[in-house]
């Protein structure tokens, strides 16, 4: 678990321990609040609607309004309203709250929150807000850092737009500044702003370039730091913090995120300057990863946005060993994705201030798709590339997208699409034995009754006092069955019994999640259902001690059994 979550996890359970998550999710209806975000169908007894978190073309998220709950049975993506949002906007749990207890229309009063918790989560941000003010500030009143941007290309305007600063020379120019106004070393080095020394702190930037690091709602959550001579590292990253994680954070998305979703396509650079020259030329739709590679977490924060990107490489043989490596991670993700190598020795910067957006359009306009691209940087035979770009689409979770893929590769090759395809089924199935382990937890087969029974208490919370008397925890074969039913039978859960989604593991919330919407019966029968499932775990029971007696060869507990069976044929009470 990522310090963040662990993070989450302990503020979900502060805010539990009173009734301020329950206020919020009694007022705000979940179906309502879901559908400002996913057009949602009214379906039986749910509401369905295409997942905002993978991408999909039939319909596989479903909410439940009775239960106030919602399930994704492509991804597993389930929860409450606070959980979307968290998911959806990537807030941290208090902002979650923050926001859903102000359209709820609750007063958020110190009494009913524990501040300390997360005071320091609170002050983080605010500091890093303070230090970019002081970066901007420093920026004017050096001639030399403005003067560097000038010389880049970089406006007023885009100097302006992206906050651009400047860090002084000196060990603590920015740590007096964060003292005198207030915050303490604590809080400076955990913000990232300042680091331990032999003689104590001293400032993380110095003599740098600053380029902020925003959330998609602008806060500045990081700073990135630019040398201006040739002094290495060239670039400096702030370290993780509790508001900030560079896998999952792209450069520019709180600029270009309007542009991104209104254009359907993001464009993605490989730097700071990148980004700003591509906007003041008219590609606002740019993002950036952070100095690394691109990452899963960019791409599933992209994807709330579009599914559709042009990755724009340097044309150098770094370039094509990045571009190359970047492939699976796009087809993994269901990115509909083009690649752009640009010329030898330039990138988006240098060649939009060399040329123009008219050259530069023209170049986007020739993104090879990822078929072609394979083909035109591979030296090795043909057969070996097919097998390659087989391999890439049997990766590819959509089949409409696999489609596409396969037909073109068809047309690349002229191998005929008979044939493509054969290969492509071996691959595929080969692909999905070494790749079970990562699959969505399913509902296992083999104890579907522990789950109908889970299903029935999860919608009917009075069957549970009946069902747990009845019932043997040793019978529940099933782990995440066993776990489950063990929270819900405590006496914390029974007065809400969705509150075991902030306690429940992942796996256990996504079959919560996923039971909670549909619980595989019909709800008029669940006496029945409750019944039936009581009687096939009995009948296991008594099966598995008959097997065991067999084996064992204890002749008088099979006789007993032995009976006892045949009088189960019989159709008599055991």
């Amino acid at each position: 678990m990522h310090a963040r979550d662990f993070k989450e996890s302990a503020g979900q359970i502060r805010y539990g321990n009173n009734r301020l998550l329950e206020d919020i999710k009694s007022r705000i209806d979940i179906v309502d609040f879901i559908s400002g975000y996913v057009q949602l169908k009214k379906s039986g007894q749910n509401w369905k609607g295409l997942c905002p978190f993978h991408q999909e073309k039939t319909p596989s998220f479903t909410v439940n309004q009775s239960k106030q709950i919602f399930h994704c049975f492509g991804c597993g993506a389930g929860g409450d309203v606070i959980t979307f949002l968290l998911k959806h906007d990537s807030l941290s749990f208090h902002e979650a709250v923050t926001m859903l207890a102000k359209k709820a229309g609750i007063s958020i009063d110190a009494g009913r929150l524990d501040q300390k918790s997360i005071q320091k989560d609170e002050l983080i941000r605010k500091a890093l807000h303070e230090a970019g003010v002081f970066f901007a500030k420093k920026l004017r009143e050096t001639k030399e850092a403005e003067e560097y941007f000038k010389q880049r290309g970089v406006n007023p305007e885009s100097t302006e737009l992206f906050q651009l600063g400047y860090a002084p020379s000196g060990w603590s120019n920015l740590l007096n500044h964060m003292k005198k106004t207030g915050y303490s070393d604590e809080i400076i080095k955990d913000a990232g702003l300042a680091v331990s020394g032999s003689k104590g702190l001293y400032d993380m930037f110095r003599e740098r370039i600053i380029f902020p690091i925003r959330s998609m709602n602008g806060n500045v959550i990081a700073f990135g730091g630019r040398a201006m001579d040739n002094s290495m590292p060239k670039y400096i990253n702030s370290p993780e913090t509790p508001v900030f994680k560079k896998s999952e954070t792209l450069y520019g998305l709180h600029t270009g995120h309007d542009a991104i979703r209104n254009k359907g396509f993001a464009i993605i650079v490989e730097g700071y300057m990148d980004v700003i020259i591509c906007y003041q030329y008219g590609f606002q739709n740019v993002v950036a990863p952070l100095g690394t590679s691109l990452t899963s977490g960019h791409l599933q924060r992209l994807r709330k946005l579009t599914n559709e990107a042009v990755i724009v490489f340097d044309g150098d043989a770094a370039g094509i060993s990045a571009a190359k490596r970047s492939i699976p991670l796009l087809v993994q993700n269901n990115f509909k994705a083009r690649l752009l190598l640009l010329p030898e020795g330039e990138d988006p910067d240098s060649y939009l201030r060399k040329n123009n957006g008219e050259a530069f359009n023209a170049l986007l306009a020739k993104a090879q798709s990822i078929i072609d691209f394979l083909f035109s940087v591979s030296r090795g035979e043909m057969v070996d590339v097919v097998r390659e770009a087989l391999t890439l689409i049997a990766q590819n979770a959509d089949p409409l997208t696999a489609d596409e893929m396969l037909m073109e590769l068809s047309g690349k090759t002229r191998i005929s699409e008979l044939a493509v395809r054969e290969e492509f089924r071996k691959t595929r199935n080969k692909s999905f034995v070494n790749n079970k382990k990562t699959a969505v937890p399913r509902i296992s087969q083999e104890n579907r009754e522990e789950y109908l029974l889970l299903g029935a208490v999860i919608h009917f919370p009075e069957k549970l006092d009946y069902v747990m008397s009845r019932l043997d925890m040793k019978d529940i074969k099933d782990k995440t069955a066993a776990s489950l039913f063990e929270k819900l039978s405590a006496r914390t859960a029974r007065d809400n019994l969705e509150n075991i989604l902030d306690s429940a593991e992942e796996e256990e919330k996504i079959i919560f999640t996923r039971l909670s919407v549909e619980p595989g019966f019909d709800l008029e029968h669940v006496d029945r259902n409750i019944e039936d499932c009581l009687m096939s775990i009995e009948k296991k029971k008594f099966e598995e001690r008959f097997r065991l007696a067999e084996l064992s060869g204890d002749l008088k507990l099979f006789n007993k059994l032995f009976l006892e069976k045949k009088k189960r044929i019989e159709g008599k009470k055991i």
